[in-house]
């Protein structure tokens, strides 16, 4: 849209170019992001364009940020709540949690307005500086001067779950949900996830029945994270209950729901459970790349190679994508497969799937060459359709 915008002439503000910025990170990467900035008038480079360029050094470059907020320093560029909140961040990432508390004070000296953001950075890094122990007094210490946010008390109870306390987890847990707005689909996901990793399936359970009768509709994300949440506490009996509830109450498909349950059917050996949910999905083209990947790892790491080259074969109706391409390092993992195992058919068949998707590379061929030398083949019998042997 952006693009469109001005390619029409319009004439982009500030913040427009720092969208653009960002986005541009996101879709061709940090480097691109970087090329867009610098190609930039000097007049576009604003407090605003300078924020969201930290923003995607603090996902992808720490220390690169660092240097950033330092020019910015020199170039008297005032810090506003999104330079402090990426500063923050920056500083978290690097392992610098300390800095984090003195750049919370510095911006509350400076009189920059605080978010719940700041705070749960903040809190992450107090935990990482002082404890867990002295981070539930610093909460409790915050709670008489402001209103403490509920995500701030999933932070905590995250760290505990991290060390196997899950019962001060669960204090902090029922603290968060005491707070919440009970209207936010987020925290009860974030809930239901913790409970999750906590090992609580009684919990997981209850606040599914409170999230329904808050919600009213539930959406395919509420449905995504208890699936999970249940896969993960190995409740297979209730993740078959919730899924059926899901496909007769659905609204919009998404093919990340199914997904979750061809991983525990393929779990539980239930395989053709999990192909007929595959060939549901394909029938319909609903199947997308991640089903692919699903099918073709677990048959692989089972040695179920028939099973696994009808997957390769299918490739194409399952993925439903144009110009799809699969991950090189799960190619590389069937050829070596293939190439230990000597198996010579199965390297054949292998090879006529890349072929046919367009991606049979040199490696490729060297692999299928070196299966024929170890299977003691002097003949290749595979012929690309350009006539070509292989090596």
């Amino acid at each position: 849209l952006i693009d469109w915008m001005e390619a029409r002439g319009a004439y982009l503000l500030p913040g427009d170019h720092a969208l653009r910025l960002d986005l541009v990170c996101k879709v061709n990467g940090l480097e691109a992001a970087e090329e867009y900035f610098l190609s930039l008038p000097d007049m576009h480079k604003s407090v605003k364009t300078y924020s969201s360029l930290l923003n995607c050094y603090a996902e992808h470059k720490p220390e690169k940020g660092l240097e950033l907020y330092e020019k910015m320093r020199t170039m008297n560029i005032v810090p506003n709540t999104l330079v402090y909140k990426n500063l923050m961040s920056l500083y978290l990432k690097a392992g610098q949690p300390e800095k984090v508390l003195k750049t919370f004070e510095e911006m509350r000296g400076n009189g920059i307005q605080t978010d719940n953001f700041t705070y749960c950075i903040l809190t992450e890094s107090h935990i990482m500086v002082n404890g867990l122990e002295s981070t539930k007094k610093f909460l409790e210490d915050l709670e008489k001067s402001i209103p403490v946010h509920w995500s701030l008390y999933t932070v905590l109870a995250n760290n505990y779950n991290k060390v196997g306390q899950f019962d001060k987890a669960e204090l902090a847990l029922k603290k968060a949900e005491e707070v919440m707005d009970k209207g936010e689909m987020f925290a009860w996901h974030n809930l239901l996830s913790l409970y999750a990793s906590s090992g609580n399936l009684s919990e997981v359970k209850r606040l599914w029945v409170s999230l329904r009768s808050e919600l009213k509709i539930c959406s395919n994300r509420s449905y995504l994270v208890m699936l999970s949440s249940l896969k993960k506490l190995d409740d297979f009996d209730s993740m078959q209950q919730v899924f059926q509830e899901w496909e007769f109450t659905q609204q919009s498909f998404d093919m990340r729901i199914p997904n979750v349950m061809i991983r525990a059917y393929l779990a539980k050996d239930m395989t053709d459970e999990a192909e007929a949910l595959r060939q549901a999905a394909m029938a319909q083209g609903r199947s997308d790349p991640v089903t692919f990947y699903i099918f073709a790892e677990s048959y692989l790491e089972k040695s179920r190679t028939d099973a696994a080259l009808q997957v390769w074969r299918d490739a194409e109706k399952i993925v439903n994508t144009p110009n799809w391409v699969p991950r090189p390092e799960l190619v590389k993992r069937f050829l070596k497969h293939f190439e230990e195992a000597k198996d010579v058919d199965g390297m054949e068949s292998f090879c006529a799937c890349l072929e046919k998707l367009e991606c049979l590379d040199a490696d490729a061929r060297d692999a299928l060459s070196r299966t024929y030398v170890a299977a003691g083949r002097t003949n290749p019998s595979y012929h690309s359709p350009d006539g070509r042997r292989p090596g």
